[in-house]
């Protein structure tokens, strides 16, 4: 049977490996990139899920700076939350000659917003057929509800949601990449089970690709600055993928002023695997302790790049597979 005949009859095509060869943006960090397997990944829908200061737009914006930098991609954010200034994303290495940015007067509703969206790729698709294209949405939570449905429709900004999601995923080709933060809330009177939710009811959950959980873990203050708050320590849990394994969990020290290091959170990593061990279990576990063992070596956390220089083995190229061998728990 030949089923190219048969699919170019149909207006198809038959599946083949490039369908499924990707392109990948660094988020910036390595462990993150690990537990991603590459990356953030270009032709899928991808969620960043989360309380308010969880690292959220930070992300996006610095994603949004990579997919400049490694591939001259075309920018376009919906900035529903008003939040982006200029000057910061050229900090964080955004080119705004490259951005089209739509402010919430310009995306009243979540379904103007994809339409923006759709209009958007459509016209820099004319232009070059060719180009990178990254979007983002910051973010679903500031919709309010789409006065444009039914009334008397409950479900109004989730129902705009899905809609919005189900026309935009055609306009998405393996060069265009759609990124949508979220928002965590709780539902009042739950008092069995996880009382966590997060706006646009199922939708995100149905349509994403790649889930990723973000949480402020620990708040950094510095003792020499007079208790000084300088950053915090950013939980990341990639909690659904269709790439790859699911429930993969880092842990990312973010400081204000310099943002995440590459390297962050790297030997975290490889203490989960199993290829370094704390010297204090519980002070490392409250992200208080700095030093780490290696055999009979003791070496600080921090001074990631010392360590993959004096010890090459301990740089991985691919998510690492658990140490069995190793002591530590």
């Amino acid at each position: 049977m030949d089923l190219s005949k048969i699919a170019r009859k149909l207006k198809t095509h038959v599946a083949s490996d490039d369908d499924v060869e990707l392109e990948y943006v660094s988020t910036g960090n390595l462990a993150f990139d690990l537990c991603l397997d590459g990356g953030i990944p270009y032709g899928y829908v991808i969620e960043f899920l989360g309380l308010s200061k969880s690292g959220k737009s930070l992300f996006l914006q610095q994603l949004i700076a990579n997919a400049q930098k490694e591939h001259d991609a075309v920018a376009v954010m919906v900035d529903r939350e008003n939040s982006y200034f200029p000057k910061r994303g050229e900090e964080l290495g955004i080119n705004n000659d490259k951005l089209i940015l739509a402010k919430p007067k310009d995306t009243p509703t979540v379904l103007s917003a994809f339409q923006f969206i759709i209009d958007s790729i459509k016209a820099i698709r004319e232009d070059d057929k060719n180009v990178h294209i990254i979007v983002g949405i910051d973010s679903i939570a500031a919709f309010g509800k789409d006065t444009t449905l039914d009334k008397g429709d409950s479900g109004r900004k989730a129902k705009s949601v899905h809609e919005g999601l189900r026309e935009v995923l055609i306009s998405i080709d393996k060069k265009v990449m759609l990124i949508i933060c979220n928002q965590v809330t709780y539902r009042i009177g739950v008092l069995y089970g996880n009382p966590a939710t997060s706006t646009s009811g199922e939708s995100m959950k149905y349509y994403s690709h790649v889930r990723i959980s973000l949480e402020d873990r620990k708040r950094i203050i510095d003792e020499k600055k007079g208790g000084e708050i300088t950053g915090s320590w950013i939980g990341v849990e990639i909690i659904k993928t269709r790439l790859g394994p699911a429930y993969r969990t880092i842990y990312l020290r973010h400081l204000y002023k310099t943002g995440i290091d590459y390297f962050s959170g790297y030997v975290r990593l490889l203490v989960q695997r199993g290829y370094l061990t704390p010297k204090n279990k519980e002070e490392f576990k409250r992200f208080k302790q700095q030093t780490v063992k290696y055999g009979d070596k003791e070496l600080n956390e921090y001074d990631v790049e010392k360590i993959i220089t004096e010890h090459p083995e301990l740089k991985f190229e691919e998510y690492p597979e658990y140490n069995e061998s190793s002591i530590s728990s």
